[in-house]
């Protein structure tokens, strides 16, 4: 996570539940539900548990 800065990293962190990340075009929306898929998933929960909706051809990619 050495390259997310404070606020990425607190919703990589977030354990409330679901989350909404919400921003602007090249804030790094993408690497942080990437991350934050990972870190659920090395905590147990079921890949096919994890809905990430992306609004891009190029993000859809990324994540996949």
């Amino acid at each position: 996570m050495s390259g997310l800065n404070p606020r990425q990293k607190e919703a990589v962190l977030h354990r409330g539940g679901p989350l909404l990340i919400l921003a602007g075009a090249g804030t790094g929306k993408t690497r942080t539900i990437a991350y934050r898929i990972a870190r659920l998933v090395e905590r147990g929960v079921p890949s096919e548990s994890v809905l990430a909706v992306a609004f891009t051809n190029k993000s859809a990619g990324e994540l996949r």
